[in-house]
């Protein structure tokens, strides 16, 4: 067996792992890199080099850095992907084509096949992949088991404990998945030991507060992270606050909904902004009398500034839910939008991580070293999501396992580290 970590041993996003067997070959993620990242993108030719003696590719899930170089694989090459997530990534594609050519995204995600959660894949009898639900800032995120040449691996992709399906983490790992031989797992908050990392259930019980004192609110978040709009929609329940978002992001919902089993996830409260008109006095009349929050994305601006002007009886607050970078980190890191929109709320901003409005959606490093106890991965760790100067080495189970961080072969398994 030969692991090949091309991408992800030495930076956070652009995971790309191979994985190969005797007659046989998987990628698990094809991401691209993050916008701040100064190495150089792959090109179309670069990945149909490097995916095509591949047998499949499986995602873990939707974001870009992990599944963003997907419409550049050659048709011939099976992609695998939540039918979820798929639709989640539809959703996108088709309300960014207003915008763009965003043809060649939508084909091949027209091609993408399906796995579901512990449900085992088959590739030509050498190598065998079972997903497993984890959570994640994602909906439909997966963890891989992986059997192949007698040995067991497990590729975290990006995972946590602390959202509101995370306390099955532990279970899944001890009953389902076991001990292995290779664990390779994400170190995200690696480089992040100081940030506070909360619950989602806090960040509700937050919001509950911050809609009792307060009749407008608007939350910067991202639009498909599942928990994150959880919590303000169960907020918005409690306190009987309108829940507005847009079209776009009802249709997100609605894909949420329709996966999910649990009455939690049930977007039931819903204003939708097509039926906003801020001359319509019916419904300024309601809004005005009830009060709102409204999830928002940097694009809405415009939108935003109409509604403040719309609904100006009391100063409306900001609710930030994204990653303190976007508008306080390096040149190529700050996104301009984020910033003129949190211009338009001065001193009326609830900050993220500082102000228990946001949290990580990568594992704690308490919860990464429990679950490499639990996995006791007898050849060792193989490291990946994480900044170049991030180590595994700092932590405890560094005495306890294997930490493999560079090119070696070990009982017949080549690990090559890119």
């Amino acid at each position: 067996m030969k692991i090949t970590i091309h991408r992800g041993a030495h930076q956070i996003g652009g995971c790309i792992t191979e994985i190969k067997s005797d007659n046989a070959k998987i990628l698990i993620d094809l991401g691209a890199n993050l916008p701040d990242s100064n190495a150089k993108e792959l090109s179309e030719t670069d990945v149909a080099e490097l995916t095509q003696d591949a047998d499949a590719i499986f995602y873990t899930h939707y974001h870009g850095d992990h599944v963003g170089l997907f419409h550049l694989v050659p048709k011939t090459v099976p992609q695998y992907i939540s039918k979820g997530a798929q639709e989640v990534m539809m959703c996108k594609y088709n309300a960014l084509k207003a915008h763009g050519d965003y043809s060649k995204e939508l084909d091949a995600l027209e091609r993408f096949h399906h796995y579901e959660t512990k449900v085992p894949v088959d590739i030509k009898g050498k190598i065998r992949v079972t997903p497993y639900y984890v959570s994640h800032s994602a909906f439909e995120a997966y963890m891989f088991k992986i059997e192949a040449e007698g040995k067991t691996l497990l590729h975290t992709g990006d995972f946590r404990k602390h959202g509101y399906v995370g306390k099955g983490l532990f279970g899944t790992l001890q009953y389902f998945v076991g001990n292995v031989d290779l664990l390779i797992i994400e170190g995200t908050m690696l480089g992040r030991k100081g940030e506070k990392v909360i619950r989602e259930n806090d960040i509700k019980r937050n919001t509950v507060s911050l809609l009792k004192k307060h009749k407008y609110v608007f939350a910067l978040c991202s639009s498909t992270d599942i928990d994150r709009l959880t919590s303000f929609h169960q907020a918005c329940k409690e306190t009987n606050r309108n829940f507005l978002c847009d079209i776009y992001q009802k249709s997100v919902l609605d894909i949420f909904a329709k996966y999910m089993e649990v009455e939690l996830f049930k977007f039931n409260k819903l204003f939708t902004i097509h039926k906003l008109h801020t001359a319509n006095p019916k419904i300024k009349a309601k809004l005005s009398h009830e009060g709102f929050l409204m999830p928002v994305r940097a694009s809405q601006i415009e939108l935003i500034k109409d509604m403040l002007k719309a609904y100006d009886d009391e100063p409306a607050y900001l609710i930030y839910s994204l990653w303190q970078g976007y508008y306080k980190g390096t040149e190529k890191q700050v996104n301009p939008q984020i910033v003129e929109l949190r211009g338009l709320f001065p001193d009326r901003i609830l900050d993220g991580v500082y102000d228990g409005f946001h949290t990580s959606g990568h594992a704690d490093v308490k919860t990464l070293e429990e679950a490499c106890r639990i996995l006791r991965p007898r050849l060792g760790i193989i490291p990946i999501h994480k900044e170049a100067l991030s180590s595994y080495q700092s932590l405890d189970i560094a005495q306890e396992f294997p930490i493999i961080e560079s090119s070696e072969q070990i009982e017949n398994v080549e690990i090559v580290i890119s």
